[in-house]
C-alpha cells in the first residue's frame, strides 16, 4: 500500500506541475506562432473589432504579464503598432530606471469585440498597465496579481496611492506615459485617453516626469468612471488618418 500511495502522489505531483506549466507554454506559443500580418482596427474602444491582432510577449525587457493563464487564453492581443510601441517604451523606461518593470494587464481578444468584464478594449487600441510601486525602502516593486485579488484588479490603494508599505511611483508612471507617446508617434499612433483614479491625477502631474508631460496631460481623464482605476492605468490609442482601420 505505501508504494501505491507513493506512486499516486508522484503522479498527482506531475499532473499538477503540467497544469501549472501549460499556461506558460501556451502563452509563449501564441507569440512564437504569430505572423506579421498588418493589423486593422475598426470602430471604437467600446464598440469595435480587430483584424490580425498580435499578442504581447508574456515577458520581456521591462515588462511581465499579469497572468500566464490570461495570456494563454488570448486576453493580451493588440494592434501590431500598439504592441511595438509598448515593448519599446517598457524597455526604454526599464533601461533608465534600473529594477523597474511594468505589469501588463488585459488588452483584448485577437479579433477584438466584446471583452468581458471590460466595457472597452474592443478595437485593439486599449491596454491596462498596473501602477508601478515602490516599497518602504524605495525599491521598485510590482502589483501582486493573484486569483484571490482578482489578478490585481481587486486591490485598493488609498487617496495618496498607498497600500501598506507600498506606494505608487507616479514619477515612473509618468515616465512610461511619455515614452509611450514618443514611441507611438512614429507608428502613426497617438494616446487618445488615459484613465486613472481622479485623485491621483494631481499626484501624477506633480511628479518630476509628470511636470514634463506637456500636452499629453490633456489626455488624462479628470472624472470618475465606473471602475476606480487606482490599481491600473487604462490607456487608449488612436490611429492617425490614412492608417488601416
Amino acid at each position: 500500500m505505501p508504494r501505491v500511495l507513493h506512486r499516486l502522489a508522484r503522479r498527482l505531483a506531475l499532473a499538477a506541475g503540467l497544469l501549472l506549466l501549460a499556461p506558460v507554454v501556451v502563452a509563449h506559443a501564441r507569440v512564437w506562432l504569430d505572423d506579421d500580418a498588418p493589423s486593422e482596427s475598426a470602430g471604437s474602444p467600446a464598440q469595435g473589432r480587430l483584424r490580425h491582432g498580435h499578442p504581447l510577449p508574456p515577458s520581456g525587457p521591462g515588462h511581465v504579464t499579469y497572468s500566464y493563464l490570461g495570456a494563454s487564453l488570448g486576453r493580451q492581443y493588440v494592434h501590431g503598432a500598439v504592441r511595438d510601441a509598448l515593448l519599446e517604451a517598457f524597455a526604454a523606461v526599464s533601461a533608465a530606471r534600473p529594477g523597474r518593470r511594468f505589469v501588463v494587464g488585459e488588452t483584448g481578444h485577437r479579433q477584438g469585440g466584446a471583452f468581458w468584464p471590460h466595457r472597452t478594449h474592443q478595437n485593439g487600441l486599449s491596454v491596462d498597465i498596473f501602477v508601478p510601486l515602490r516599497d518602504a525602502a524605495g525599491r521598485p516593486a510590482d502589483v501582486a496579481t493573484y486569483p484571490w485579488n482578482q489578478l490585481g484588479y481587486g486591490l485598493e490603494f488609498d487617496a495618496q496611492g498607498r497600500r501598506g508599505d507600498l506606494a505608487i511611483d507616479f514619477d515612473d508612471l509618468a515616465r512610461l506615459l511619455s515614452a509611450l507617446d514618443e514611441k507611438a508617434r512614429p507608428r502613426k499612433l497617438r494616446i487618445q485617453r488615459i484613465i486613472l483614479a481622479p485623485e491621483y491625477v494631481p499626484l501624477l502631474l506633480a511628479s518630476p516626469a509628470g511636470r514634463a508631460l506637456g500636452p499629453l496631460s490633456g489626455a488624462i481623464l479628470r472624472r470618475q468612471v465606473w471602475w476606480r482605476h487606482d490599481e491600473h492605468a487604462h490607456i487608449e490609442f488612436a490611429l492617425e488618418a490614412g492608417v488601416p482601420r
